[in-house]
């Protein structure tokens, strides 16, 4: 279950970008139930960027396996690029800090877990970590290409630490989203076709979110919201079933629920 929340957060990396660092409230759901809660500010100012995600369990996320997330990542003016990530799963801590160099060296990793994994990771040669780019970094790039081609197209070499994989973009085109849910997003969007090619550090352990990539399709719409293009819907399909990220207008559902 925790895999697939990390697999929303690598999707909205592939998204467009509000800039102005308001956070933006996300939830997942897989069919009827709620899995996860996620928190995204964006910031883009003064030659300075940085992300900040907080995920949290809810409702059946947080039954199968209760967990908390908070990842940060900061460009700074000479190029350096830095990530750190803080994790609880269940009794078991993890932190994450990768670094990439401004010169262009291959980037460090300093990884501490409380607990050993239970399970293998398929191998990350050096080599693949060459000429990589953080999970964010698309956020920034593919945002500032909509509002010049309005098109969603790219390729990216993604390492976090742990995970190398590379992410292919094609536009699907504008679609018109609908909705009867009052704190969702409604209305005209641009499609991204996503698809995934695992290079390394995945789970060798059978399950439905680590099948053949060839059996999992991923549909993300963007949308434009206070003059920025943002994700307000991904979807991941699979053989056993959907799971779908939603923006959600947290003003609207506090209107909502109070009356």
């Amino acid at each position: 279950m925790r895999n697939a929340v990390w697999l929303f957060v690598a999707a909205f990396s592939t998204s467009a970008v509000g800039f102005d660092g308001q956070p933006l409230y996300y939830e997942i759901d897989w069919g009827p139930v709620t899995l996860a809660d996620v928190r995204v500010e964006l910031l883009d100012s003064e030659g300075v960027s940085s992300v900040t995600a907080d995920i949290e369990s809810r409702g059946a996320g947080a039954w199968f396996s209760n967990f908390r997330s908070t990842l940060e990542i900061l460009y700074t003016r000479d190029g350096t690029k830095l990530l750190n990530a803080d994790s609880v799963w269940g009794d078991t801590l993890s932190n994450i800090t990768v670094v990439w160099p401004a010169s262009g060296s291959l980037p460090t990793v300093d990884l501490y877990r409380s607990e050993p994994r239970d399970y293998e990771l398929t191998a990350v040669s050096e080599e693949s970590t060459k000429n990589t780019v953080d999970p964010f970094t698309p956020v920034f790039e593919i945002g500032r290409m909509l509002e010049n081609t309005e098109k969603c197209v790219g390729f990216y070499r993604i390492f976090d630490g742990v995970r190398r994989y590379d992410l292919n973009i094609r536009d699907g085109g504008l679609h018109m989203l609908e909705t009867n849910v009052p704190n969702n997003f409604g209305g005209s969007t641009r499609r991204c076709d996503i698809t995934v090619t695992r290079i390394g550090g995945f789970s060798t352990k059978k399950s439905w979110f680590r099948m053949s990539e060839s059996d999992i399709d991923r549909t993300l719409y963007l949308g434009k919201i206070r003059g920025f293009w943002l994700p307000v819907k991904f979807e991941i399909s699979a053989p056993l079933g959907k799971a779908v990220a939603r923006l959600i207008d947290k003003n609207q559902n506090h209107k909502h629920q109070s009356k």
